[in-house]
C-alpha cells in the first residue's frame, strides 16, 4: 500500500492526491485482468478500465494546457512573466508570473527539457490507452475473455501502468516544484480547480468524485478541505 498522504503543504500537492488515485486504480485494473477467466464477462473490466483510462487521459490533458505550457512560456520570456497570449490566460483568475531571482541557466535548461519530456509523456500515455482498447475491440470482442488474447491484454495494461507511473514520478520530481516556485497561492488553487472540476461536463464533479472514492478516509478530508477553498474562487480579484 502507498504512503498516507497526510498534508498539503500547498494548493498544489492536491494533485498527489489524484496521482494516488490513479495509482490505486492501475493496481486494481492489473489485478482485474490477471484473474479474467476464459469465457468470462469482460463488461466489468471493460467499465473499470474506460472509467480510468477517461480520469487519466483528462488530468494530462490538463496538465498539459494549464500547467507544463504555462511554466514552458513562463520561462521563455525575458522578463520572467507571461506573454499577453500565454495559455495560462485560459484560467479565469491567471495573474502574471513574478519576476524569479533564479538566475541559473543550467536550472532553466533542466526545467525546460523536463517540460518537453512531460509532453512527450502525455501523448505516450494516450498511445498506451489506445493499445488496450484496441485489444477489447479487435482481440478480444465484445462480450468474453478468448484465452489466447488474456495474455496480450494484461501486458498492454502493465505497460501502461508502467508509463503512468514514470510520468507521475517525472512530474512529482521536477514539475510540481517548478510550479511551487514560479506560481502564487492564489494561481496554483485555479489549477488545482481544473484539475478536479471539468465544467465542460454535464457534471463537472466527475473527476473529484472519481479520486475520492480511491483515497483513505484521512486523504478524502484533505481533498473536503481543498475542495472548500475552491470554492472561494468565485470571489477572485480582476
Amino acid at each position: 500500500m502507498s504512503e498516507e498522504i497526510e498534508r498539503l503543504e500547498s494548493p498544489i500537492d492536491t494533485i498527489y492526491l489524484i496521482h494516488k488515485a490513479l495509482k490505486a486504480e492501475a493496481v486494481y485494473i492489473e489485478d482485474m485482468v490477471d484473474h479474467l477467466d476464459t469465457g468470462g464477462s469482460l463488461q466489468p473490466f471493460k467499465l473499470a478500465f474506460n472509467a480510468w483510462a477517461t480520469a487519466l487521459v483528462y488530468h494530462a490533458e490538463q496538465e498539459e494546457r494549464y500547467m507544463t505550457q504555462s511554466l514552458n512560456q513562463s520561462q521563455s520570456t525575458s522578463n520572467g512573466r507571461l506573454d499577453d497570449n500565454g495559455r495560462a490566460r485560459d484560467l479565469k483568475c491567471w495573474k502574471e508570473y513574478p519576476a524569479t531571482d533564479d538566475s541559473s541557466q543550467v536550472m532553466e535548461s533542466v526545467r525546460r527539457a523536463m517540460a518537453a519530456q512531460e509532453e512527450e509523456l502525455h501523448q505516450l500515455l494516450v498511445d498506451k490507452v489506445q493499445n488496450v482498447l484496441n485489444v477489447l475491440s479487435d482481440d478480444i470482442g465484445t462480450t468474453s475473455v478468448i484465452a489466447r488474447t488474456r495474455q496480450h491484454l494484461y501486458q498492454q495494461v502493465v505497460a501502461l501502468r508502467i508509463a503512468l507511473e514514470d510520468h507521475l514520478d517525472l512530474e512529482e520530481a521536477f514539475v510540481l516544484p517548478a510550479v511551487r516556485q514560479q506560481m502564487k497561492e492564489q494561481q496554483q488553487l485555479e489549477l488545482a480547480k481544473v484539475m478536479l472540476l471539468d465544467q465542460d461536463a454535464q457534471d463537472p464533479r466527475w473527476m473529484i468524485d472519481w479520486v475520492r472514492l480511491r483515497l483513505s478516509p484521512g486523504e478524502r478530508a484533505l481533498l473536503g478541505e481543498m475542495e472548500t477553498r475552491l470554492g472561494d474562487l468565485a470571489r477572485c480579484p480582476q
